[in-house]
């Protein structure tokens, strides 16, 4: 459906603005279409000026070969007639005055004393009732307002006009082109149009140029209308430069990639100084992780202290000396079992006393632990330890508290992976755990937002 109303709707991002124009007027290619009413802007290359009351359009009339008649009359009531008119004064040549006479004939002019202002700091001049322009040549036509060129052909803005014996038309020289460079058009509202025909991805294509007419469009990324703008890093070493920072959220559960790694690839794992390594479940059908050493695949194990180990089977040993000394009894091997086996005689008879009952233990003291363990701890939805080194004795009560928005879990390392691997501690609630170091204790959040901090004490 056209619209033929006057006046057309520009809506824009759901506003919409009130564009003046006249519909159906008289023209060539007008006809059934929208005129834009415009205002106009007059000046030089350096100023330009609005058209309104107090700053009209200028015109200057000029013809042909030289100055323009203007014949007609102004009309001040409907008696009253003052003529317009030149009229040559007689005492210098080429010089004329536009005279305003009081009689009829417009022979005598009007004497003016005092000052006569301009538009600046001065009173414009009423002229009332109509004032009606003729042209000589062809007083239904007007006034032509034409250039100075006579008779040639002529360009202006693009259009060619042939000399008829007029001079060309006047070009409107005020203002100035708009600039790429310094100049912005803003357009809100919705944008219409009609005519032509659409276009078709076969056969058409659309060229979009930026601001500086170059084929790249500049885009600025922004979290709202006047919000900050998205960031971007200088690269690392061996990277690319200018990579645009992206956060990735909500990932609480885990995040899939599918990822090619270089033959080198660092892994790290934060929190943490161990990085925890462990193969497929059974189920899966996939190989455990193998770790091999150097030596053929073997590793070597190392202690810092005794280690208790059983011995089964048959054990083979090749050294001379030691079986010299498990063979001659009166080597130190041989003597010392000997003394063991005098010193543990008695060892059954402390068994059977046990068993019946004969023997009885009273406790007299325990030993106390010398130091108090406490303080207080803020946690946060991402695991951490409860203390990073602060050993105790006889164990430690954890508790939330009951100004916590959230609730807590409490548990082993492996909340650091899991959320399932954590207790459950409700704001106000406590727990009492024996262990030897409160770095073994993990705790954080059980949901993704909140805040909650807990409190212990031990020895």
């Amino acid at each position: 459906m056209v619209d033929i109303t006057s006046n057309i709707i520009i809506g824009i991002s759901g506003d919409s603005a009130n564009m003046g124009t006249d519909y159906g007027t008289d023209g060539v290619g007008v006809t059934l279409a929208h005129l834009a009413l415009s205002k106009l802007v007059w000046g030089d290359n350096t100023e330009g000026k609005r058209v309104t009351l107090t700053d009209p359009l200028p015109i200057q009339f000029i013809g042909q070969t030289s100055t323009t008649n203007i014949s007609g009359t102004v009309n001040a009531g409907s008696t009253a007639w003052f003529p317009v008119r030149n009229y040559g004064d007689g005492t210098s040549a080429g010089t004329y005055y536009i005279a305003v006479a009081g009689n009829t004939t417009g022979t005598e002019r009007v004497g003016i004393t005092g000052q006569v202002q301009g538009m600046v700091d001065g009173t414009p001049l009423t002229i009332t009732g109509g004032i009606l322009i003729m042209g000589s040549q062809d007083a239904a036509r007007g006034v032509a307002i034409q250039g100075t060129s006579a008779g040639v052909t002529a360009e202006v803005n693009g259009e060619v006009f042939p000399g008829y014996g007029f001079g060309v038309p006047i070009a409107v020289t005020g203002g100035r082109r708009l600039d790429s460079s310094v100049d912005s058009v803003n357009v809100s509202g919705t944008i219409n149009s009609t005519g032509g025909r659409q276009l078709s991805p076969s056969t058409d294509s659309v060229a979009v140029y930026g601001y500086d007419r170059g084929k790249s469009v500049h885009t600025i990324l922004r979290s709202s209308n006047d919000g900050p703008t998205a960031g971007y890093t200088s690269g690392y070493p061996g990277g690319p430069v200018d990579t645009l920072q992206v956060a990735i959220m909500n990932a609480a559960n885990g995040i899939t990639f599918s990822v090619q790694l270089q033959s080198a690839t660092a892994v790290s794992n934060d929190g943490d100084t161990a990085l925890r390594i462990q193969g497929a479940t059974a189920s899966s059908g996939a190989d455990p992780v193998i770790v091999r050493g150097q030596n053929d695949g073997a590793l070597e194990v190392t202690a810092t202290s005794a280690l208790n180990t059983t011995v089964g089977n048959i054990v083979s040993i090749d050294d001379d000396d030691i079986i010299t000394s498990l063979e001659d009894k009166d080597k130190p091997i041989g003597s010392k079992l000997a003394e063991i086996a005098t010193d543990t005689n008695q060892i059954g008879n402390i068994r059977s006393d046990l068993v019946s009952g004969k023997i009885k233990t009273i406790i007299s003291s325990i030993v106390k632990p010398d130091n108090l363990r406490s303080g207080q701890k803020s946690v946060s939805n991402t695991s951490s330890q409860l203390h990073t080194n602060l050993e105790i004795k006889s164990g430690v009560t954890v508790k939330s508290s009951p100004l916590s928005s959230e609730n807590v879990l409490i548990g082993h390392k492996g909340l650091l992976n899991s959320t399932n691997s954590g207790y459950l501690l409700e704001p106000g609630e406590s727990i009492f755990i024996e262990i030897s170091n409160l770095n073994k204790i993990y705790v954080r959040l059980a949901g993704s937002s909140g805040s909650a901090t807990v409190y212990y004490i031990g020895t």
